[in-house]
Protein backbone atom coordinates (compact mmCIF):
# COMPACT_ATOMS: atom_id res chain seq x y z
CA UNK A 1 0.00 0.00 0.00
CA UNK A 2 2.91 2.42 0.65
CA UNK A 3 3.01 5.71 2.48
CA UNK A 4 -0.09 7.68 3.37
CA UNK A 5 -0.90 10.68 1.21
CA UNK A 6 -0.88 14.35 2.22
CA UNK A 7 -4.01 14.85 0.12
CA UNK A 8 -5.98 12.41 2.32
CA UNK A 9 -5.21 14.35 5.52
CA UNK A 10 -6.78 17.32 7.27
CA UNK A 11 -4.26 20.17 7.00
CA UNK A 12 -3.64 22.70 9.76
CA UNK A 13 -2.15 25.94 8.46
CA UNK A 14 -1.27 28.53 11.13
CA UNK A 15 -1.48 31.42 8.63
CA UNK A 16 -5.04 30.31 7.81
CA UNK A 17 -5.95 30.15 11.50
CA UNK A 18 -4.47 33.59 12.16
CA UNK A 19 -6.49 35.09 9.30
CA UNK A 20 -9.70 33.81 10.92
CA UNK A 21 -8.99 36.28 13.78
CA UNK A 22 -7.10 38.18 12.57
CA UNK A 23 -4.58 38.04 15.39
CA UNK A 24 -1.13 39.45 15.88
CA UNK A 25 1.66 39.37 18.44
CA UNK A 26 0.45 40.11 21.96
CA UNK A 27 -3.12 39.03 21.27
CA UNK A 28 -5.33 36.02 21.95
CA UNK A 29 -8.55 34.86 20.39
CA UNK A 30 -10.76 31.91 19.59
CA UNK A 31 -12.77 30.60 16.70
CA UNK A 32 -13.73 27.61 14.62
CA UNK A 33 -11.98 25.91 11.70
CA UNK A 34 -13.91 24.09 8.98
CA UNK A 35 -12.45 21.67 6.44
CA UNK A 36 -14.48 21.07 3.30
CA UNK A 37 -14.35 19.28 -0.04
CA UNK A 38 -16.42 20.74 -2.90
CA UNK A 39 -18.14 23.08 -0.42
CA UNK A 40 -19.23 20.14 1.78
CA UNK A 41 -18.07 20.39 5.41
CA UNK A 42 -16.10 17.24 6.31
CA UNK A 43 -14.63 18.24 9.69
CA UNK A 44 -14.37 21.13 12.12
CA UNK A 45 -12.44 22.13 15.22
CA UNK A 46 -12.69 24.85 17.81
CA UNK A 47 -9.46 26.67 18.58
CA UNK A 48 -7.88 29.16 20.95
CA UNK A 49 -4.81 30.99 19.72
CA UNK A 50 -2.67 32.68 22.37
CA UNK A 51 0.14 34.96 21.16
CA UNK A 52 0.35 37.13 24.29
CA UNK A 53 3.74 35.77 25.35
CA UNK A 54 6.30 34.60 22.74
CA UNK A 55 7.73 32.13 25.30
CA UNK A 56 4.40 30.38 25.88
CA UNK A 57 2.56 31.01 22.60
CA UNK A 58 0.27 28.13 21.70
CA UNK A 59 -2.66 26.91 19.67
CA UNK A 60 -5.24 24.77 21.47
CA UNK A 61 -7.59 22.64 19.35
CA UNK A 62 -10.76 20.78 20.33
CA UNK A 63 -12.05 18.30 17.77
CA UNK A 64 -13.53 14.83 17.42
CA UNK A 65 -11.92 12.10 15.36
CA UNK A 66 -13.28 8.75 14.28
CA UNK A 67 -11.35 5.75 15.51
CA UNK A 68 -11.24 2.35 13.80
CA UNK A 69 -14.46 1.31 15.55
CA UNK A 70 -16.06 4.45 14.05
CA UNK A 71 -16.85 6.05 17.43
CA UNK A 72 -16.22 9.76 17.82
CA UNK A 73 -13.35 10.48 20.21
CA UNK A 74 -13.16 14.06 21.59
CA UNK A 75 -9.59 15.34 21.49
CA UNK A 76 -7.81 18.35 22.96
CA UNK A 77 -4.43 19.12 21.44
CA UNK A 78 -1.99 21.83 22.47
CA UNK A 79 0.53 22.91 19.84
CA UNK A 80 3.49 25.12 20.75
CA UNK A 81 4.28 28.13 18.58
CA UNK A 82 7.37 30.26 18.04
CA UNK A 83 8.06 33.55 16.28
CA UNK A 84 11.11 34.04 14.07
CA UNK A 85 12.19 37.63 13.26
CA UNK A 86 12.10 38.53 9.56
CA UNK A 87 14.80 40.47 7.70
CA UNK A 88 12.49 43.38 6.87
CA UNK A 89 10.84 43.60 10.28
CA UNK A 90 8.06 41.75 12.01
CA UNK A 91 7.98 38.04 12.83
CA UNK A 92 6.82 34.86 11.23
CA UNK A 93 4.96 32.40 13.45
CA UNK A 94 5.60 28.65 13.24
CA UNK A 95 3.85 25.56 14.56
CA UNK A 96 5.97 22.99 16.40
CA UNK A 97 5.34 19.35 15.59
CA UNK A 98 4.27 17.56 18.81
CA UNK A 99 6.20 14.44 17.69
CA UNK A 100 9.51 15.77 16.31
CA UNK A 101 9.55 19.18 17.99
CA UNK A 102 10.62 20.75 14.69
CA UNK A 103 9.14 23.95 13.30
CA UNK A 104 6.55 23.42 10.57
CA UNK A 105 4.33 25.61 8.45
CA UNK A 106 1.69 22.88 8.18
CA UNK A 107 0.58 19.98 10.36
CA UNK A 108 -1.50 17.03 9.19
CA UNK A 109 -4.10 14.66 10.65
CA UNK A 110 -4.38 11.49 8.52
CA UNK A 111 -7.43 9.20 8.57
CA UNK A 112 -7.33 7.18 11.82
CA UNK A 113 -4.60 9.51 13.14
CA UNK A 114 -4.66 10.61 16.76
CA UNK A 115 -3.17 14.14 16.44
CA UNK A 116 -1.95 16.81 14.07
CA UNK A 117 1.76 16.35 13.37
CA UNK A 118 4.31 17.15 10.66
CA UNK A 119 4.62 15.44 7.31
CA UNK A 120 7.90 13.94 8.51
CA UNK A 121 6.31 12.58 11.71
CA UNK A 122 3.51 10.86 9.76
CA UNK A 123 5.87 9.79 6.93
CA UNK A 124 3.51 11.28 4.34
CA UNK A 125 4.03 11.60 0.61
CA UNK A 126 2.32 13.64 -2.09
CA UNK A 127 0.13 11.89 -4.65
CA UNK A 128 2.27 13.39 -7.43
CA UNK A 129 5.33 11.56 -6.06
CA UNK A 130 3.60 8.22 -6.76
CA UNK A 131 2.80 9.10 -10.34
CA UNK A 132 4.92 8.54 -13.41
CA UNK A 133 6.61 11.51 -15.10
CA UNK A 134 3.83 11.93 -17.66
CA UNK A 135 1.05 12.27 -15.05
CA UNK A 136 2.82 14.58 -12.57
CA UNK A 137 2.08 17.94 -14.23
CA UNK A 138 -1.62 17.02 -14.49
CA UNK A 139 -1.81 16.15 -10.78
CA UNK A 140 0.00 19.38 -9.85
CA UNK A 141 -2.44 21.38 -11.99
CA UNK A 142 -5.48 19.67 -10.42
CA UNK A 143 -4.03 20.05 -6.91
CA UNK A 144 -3.68 23.81 -7.46
CA UNK A 145 -7.30 23.95 -8.62
CA UNK A 146 -8.38 22.04 -5.48
CA UNK A 147 -6.40 24.34 -3.19
CA UNK A 148 -7.95 27.46 -4.66
CA UNK A 149 -11.38 25.84 -4.57
CA UNK A 150 -12.29 26.09 -8.24
CA UNK A 151 -13.46 23.55 -10.78
CA UNK A 152 -10.99 20.83 -11.69
CA UNK A 153 -10.00 19.77 -15.16
CA UNK A 154 -8.04 20.80 -18.20
CA UNK A 155 -9.15 24.07 -19.75
CA UNK A 156 -11.17 25.19 -16.72
CA UNK A 157 -8.77 27.95 -15.69
CA UNK A 158 -8.68 29.64 -12.29
CA UNK A 159 -11.06 32.02 -10.59
CA UNK A 160 -9.87 34.32 -7.83
CA UNK A 161 -11.42 33.18 -4.53
CA UNK A 162 -13.17 35.78 -2.43
CA UNK A 163 -10.76 37.26 0.10
CA UNK A 164 -7.53 36.25 -1.65
CA UNK A 165 -5.03 39.07 -2.18
CA UNK A 166 -4.64 40.07 -5.83
CA UNK A 167 -0.82 39.64 -5.76
CA UNK A 168 -1.22 36.14 -4.24
CA UNK A 169 -3.68 35.19 -6.96
CA UNK A 170 -1.40 36.64 -9.68
CA UNK A 171 1.51 34.53 -8.39
CA UNK A 172 -0.62 31.37 -8.35
CA UNK A 173 -2.11 32.17 -11.76
CA UNK A 174 1.40 32.44 -13.24
CA UNK A 175 2.33 29.07 -11.75
CA UNK A 176 -0.97 27.64 -13.02
CA UNK A 177 -0.27 28.94 -16.55
CA UNK A 178 3.15 27.21 -16.53
CA UNK A 179 1.58 23.92 -15.40
CA UNK A 180 -1.21 24.26 -17.96
CA UNK A 181 1.38 24.76 -20.73
CA UNK A 182 3.33 21.72 -19.50
CA UNK A 183 0.14 19.62 -19.66
CA UNK A 184 -0.64 20.91 -23.18
CA UNK A 185 2.86 19.90 -24.31
CA UNK A 186 2.34 16.40 -22.87
CA UNK A 187 -1.01 16.04 -24.67
CA UNK A 188 0.47 17.36 -27.93
CA UNK A 189 3.21 14.74 -27.62
CA UNK A 190 0.57 12.03 -27.34
CA UNK A 191 -1.33 13.30 -30.36
CA UNK A 192 1.79 13.65 -32.49
CA UNK A 193 3.32 10.36 -31.38
CA UNK A 194 6.96 9.42 -31.98
CA UNK A 195 6.63 9.70 -35.81
CA UNK A 196 4.99 13.14 -36.02
CA UNK A 197 1.30 14.13 -36.26
CA UNK A 198 -1.28 11.36 -36.66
Amino acid sequence: MGKRLVEDCLTLDLAWVMRLGPLGKGQAGAGKIHWSIDSVNIASAEFRLDLRSPESARLILWYSISTRDEKSCPTRQIISLSAVPQHFGGSRWWLHCPVTGERARLLYLPPNGDRFASRKAWNLTYRAERLNRFDRPFEKLFRMQRRIGGKQGLGTGLEKPKGMWQHTFARRAARFAALDLDCAVKIAGLIEGPDGPR
